[in-house]
């Protein structure tokens, strides 16, 4: 409960809390001034009611109690008369009781809300008047005395002057209570004077007073001229006006006149009795008009007083309400201005924390010099405490820059410190590339240029680990192109990169080139995701490699055959290739995957889309979109020639009705067909090649058996004799990167013939070694025996003959090769004679006849096994990718050659 108590103490926001604290003294002095003002408001309503209900009773009982002391002298005088004067009795009586219910329904009413002396003087009046018919009919039957009957008649109208009295304790303040005390006197002062009257006139009739009844005359008319005399001065002005103007009236002064005669004992009237009845009537009605004039006075003055209060209530309460609301709205307002503040101030640090911030690291990252004091400010918020947290929060936010700014310097030093050692390790790799390749040019022999080559694979991957390096420290490789490169050459340079490039497979291209900035940063793309795509993939699984064009660019897909990718760690690589994140945040990751992040690096540098997607094979399909904007400016292909391109390279090739198209290589066998003659070459079976170049023909150069790019599973059987031993075969020479310095343009067919690798022309060698697969010595198995490899012997062109320009390798032969279109300085090209190198126990004496021309369907019908198309097929790459790779003399410049293909094998650069 106390947990629960504090969670929700925390869950108010300040302005609850604020409001809270105005609310509730706002709300304790409402309820107080709503009870003072509603209590008031009751209590005025309740007096209001009182009084209107007492007014209303005193008129409709004045008029009864009137009629009371008629009924009352009448029936004296009936008593008095033995049962004369019935009739007037009698309508007297029925007066009394038309004006009875009307009055005893108003005292009913009053009783209800009056206090308890006036509710028990109108219990005890309606009481009495109840016993008032008895007594009738008793005065009727002669069955009562003048003194019961008087008696009863007495009692009557005292309760209802004890009822006037309890008036005045209900009265709202003193002065209403003063007033209502008056009433009374005038009210006993009346009915004294009535009952002197009354029983003066039944003596009289009967012949006169007794000691008995003179007594009690003498004491009620001495009664009420006393209170007369006392109450007159307290009355009313106009009550005193109308007794002043009573006292000098005839009728006073007549009646006056009686009662001395009768109070002296004196029987002698001095007026007539009708003069007497007359005076006195006059005189009761006007001390009855004088009591209701008071008491009218007082009730209207009760009521004024009370609508007052009332009214004062209402105010005080509305008052009470107005001071309450504007508490609240001023503490509402204070409220809503401290809260504002504090939005602004929340506004303003998120705004800064989220754009100014970032941006000033940007900034400061970026190398600019910033001023942490004015770029990291926040408005002056004041000297209170909303203030002071801003000041704070500036201060921490200036700290956060600082920090910023010498992590940013660290960080550049760091980087600096980074990129140097990239770059001398990429010096001396490159230096050591061109030391290989020198080597290699030397190196006669087949054991040591295997050994050679397999440097040249470690230095080649110990470069683009390098380039990699200077990628994820923010810089630029050193290898640089200036004029667009075929997609086909980026291909197959990115593959070359690879260790495993025997296993990838790439389709015919569209005839596209790109232009040279992009050319090395796409190539090393491609290389990356080709390395990923033979790393995890089965060993003897293919990776194919294919393009499109589409309407933004050209498409390039790089599918494996592996187990592929989850999808959500897919989706999340995915969103890393769109938007690469600081190299930072890789270093600090558990898992990094540097490959990948290179190849983020590299495609957003150029708008490059790279998508993950999953093969038809289970594995992963790596999707490349290169813009229109990195193309070359020759690489506009129709859509229809585009569409048909990727047709033939999608479609499914049958192996039992498709075999490769023949191709034509000139020989130079003195043994062989003439010279200029071509061979046809017809392997049976699916083979996808990617176009050649234009490039001059080179001199062939047999593949070892079990090192070639398709490896035999069994020795081959022996149709074809071996003509020389030959070297391991090598991964495709790397595009070479064009240098900053302009190179002299020359066409295709003033293109030299590229020499011959390790040819001498000073002297021959002594002895040719023969190369066998090393693989089964170190293994401990039997060597196998090597097959006898296909004899292609090629003679190089004449320098001015033209490339051919229909797209196939067949090329034009010349039987002796020409000089004299070569450039001055540079020697002429070696010349292969048969069997010059080979070891002398594998020399023929006489070398097998080649025929001059076979023709595809001659064999085609000839019985092979696949390894002898396999092996032919591999001389027939090799020698091809040698001419393509093989630099011409003088045109390496600052040791930028690459060697073929590594094999990332590290970690896959996911």
């Amino acid at each position: 409960m106390k947990m629960t108590s504090i969670r929700r103490s925390r869950a108010l926001s300040i302005r609850a809390r604020v409001l809270t604290l105005a609310l509730v003294p706002c709300i304790v002095f409402l309820l107080a001034g709503v009870a003072g003002a509603g209590y008031l408001i009751f209590d005025a309503v309740q007096t209001r009611n009182y009084f209107q209900l007492a007014s209303e009773a005193q008129q409709r009982s004045l008029p009864l109690i009137a009629s009371l002391q008629e009924e009352r002298r009448l029936t004296l005088r009936r008593l008095a008369s033995f049962g004369t004067f019935q009739s007037d009795l009698i309508k007297q009586r029925n007066r009394t009781d038309s004006l009875a219910g009307q009055a005893t329904a108003s005292l009913g009413e009053l009783s209800e809300v009056a206090p308890d002396s006036v509710t028990r003087a109108v219990r005890e009046f309606g009481e009495l008047m109840g016993e008032l018919p008895a007594m009738r009919a008793r005065v009727d039957g002669g069955q009562v005395s003048i003194s019961e009957s008087f008696s009863l008649y007495n009692d009557i109208i005292d309760r209802f002057v004890d009822g006037t009295k309890g008036l005045a304790q209900f009265a709202p303040d003193a002065e209403i209570a003063y007033l209502q005390l008056v009433v009374a006197p005038l009210l006993t002062s009346a009915d004294l004077m009535q009952r002197s009257d009354a029983l003066a006139a039944a003596n009289l009739v009967g012949g006169g007073l007794n000691n008995t009844d003179f007594s009690v005359y003498q004491g009620q008319v001495s009664s009420y001229h006393l209170q007369l005399e006392s109450t007159i001065p307290l009355a009313e002005p106009e009550v005193q006006a109308q007794y002043r103007k009573l006292t000098g009236s005839a009728e006073w002064l007549r009646l006056m006149s009686v009662e001395e005669v009768l109070l002296r004992g004196d029987i002698n009237l001095p007026i007539s009795e009708d003069m007497w009845r007359a005076a006195a009537g006059d005189v009761g009605q006007r001390l009855m008009t004088m009591l209701q004039t008071q008491s009218r006075h007082t009730n209207d003055l009760a009521l004024s007083k009370v609508n007052t209060t009332l009214a004062q209530s209402i105010v005080a309460g509305v008052l009470v309400l107005a001071l309450v609301a504007l508490v609240f709205f001023f503490a509402l307002r204070l409220s809503r201005r401290l809260i504002e503040r504090l939005v602004r101030l929340r506004s303003e640090t998120l705004d800064l924390a989220e754009k100014g911030l970032p941006e000033l690291v940007e900034k400061v990252r970026a190398g600019n010099d910033v001023s942490v004091d004015d770029e990291v400010r926040l408005r002056d918020y004041g000297a209170d405490e909303i203030g002071e947290v801003a000041d704070a929060f500036n201060k921490a936010q200036q700290t956060a820059v600082a920090a910023a700014v010498q992590e940013a310097k660290t960080r550049e030093g760091t980087n600096k410190v980074f990129l140097n050692i990239a770059h001398r390790s990429q010096v001396i790799v490159h230096r050591q590339l061109k030391t290989l390749d020198e080597a290699e040019r030397k190196q006669e022999d087949p054991e040591q240029l295997e050994l050679l080559f397999q440097l040249d694979h470690l230095t080649t991957r110990q470069r683009r680990n390098a380039e990699n390096l200077i990628i994820l420290g923010g810089g630029q490789p050193g290898r640089r192109w200036r004029n667009p490169v075929s997609l086909a050459e980026i291909v197959r340079g990115a593959a070359a990169e690879t260790e495993d490039f025997a296993r990838v497979k790439t389709a015919k291209l569209p005839s596209l080139s790109v232009i040279g900035p992009v050319v090395g940063d796409l190539v090393h793309l491609l290389a990356e995701l080709i390395d990923n795509a033979t790393t995890f993939s089965p060993p003897a699984a293919r990776v194919d490699v294919r393009g499109n064009v589409v309407g933004r660019g050209v498409v390039l897909e790089i599918e494996d055959q592996g187990l592929g990718i989850e999808p959500a760690r897919a989706d999340d690589l995915n969103d890393m290739l769109t938007n690469p994140p600081d190299f930072g945040i890789m270093a600090l990751s558990s898992e990094p995957r540097l490959g990948l992040f290179v190849v983020a690096r590299l495609a957003a540098r150029h708008g490059i889309s790279v998508t993950l997607r999953e093969s038809a094979y289970g594995g992963t399909r790596a999707i490349v979109l290169v813009r229109n904007e990195l193309l070359g400016p020759d690489s506009a292909v129709p859509q229809d020639k585009a569409d048909e391109q990727d047709q033939k390279a999608d479609r499914p090739i049958d192996p039992k009705t498709e075999t490769l198209r023949p191709v034509e290589l000139p020989v130079a066998n003195g043994d062989s067909p003439a010279p200029g003659s071509t061979v046809r070459l017809t392997i049976p079976g699916a083979v996808s090649l990617p176009d050649l170049p234009n490039l001059p023909p080179l001199p062939m150069v047999e593949p070892r058996p079990g090192e070639d790019l398709f490896r035999p599973q069994k020795p081959v059987g022996a149709e074809h004799e071996p003509t020389q031993p030959q070297r391991q075969q090598r991964a495709p020479r790397h595009l070479e990167p064009e240098t900053s310095e302009p190179l002299p343009k020359r066409d295709a067919g003033d293109r030299p013939p590229l020499p011959k690798r390790g040819a001498r022309a000073d002297h021959e060698p002594s002895q040719a070694l023969q190369r066998e697969p090393r693989h089964a010595e170190r293994n401990g198995e039997p060597r196998p025996e090597p097959p006898k490899p296909v004899e292609l012997r090629k003679v190089a062109p004449e320098i001015n003959q033209p490339a051919p320009t229909d797209g196939d390798t067949r090329a034009q032969a010349n039987p002796q090769p020409q000089t004299a279109g070569m450039a001055p300085g540079r020697p002429p090209l070696p010349q292969r004679r048969r069997q010059q190198n080979l070891a002398p126990q594998l020399r023929e004496d006489t070398p097998p006849a080649w025929p001059a021309q076979q023709e595809p369907e001659a064999e085609h019908n000839r019985e092979e096994t696949p390894d002898q198309a396999r092996s032919r097929l591999s001389a027939f790459q090799a020698g091809t990718r040698r001419g393509r790779d093989e630099p011409v003399p003088g045109e390496m410049l600052n040791g930028n050659d690459s060697v073929g293909s590594t094999r990332n094998g590290q970690h896959r650069s996911e």
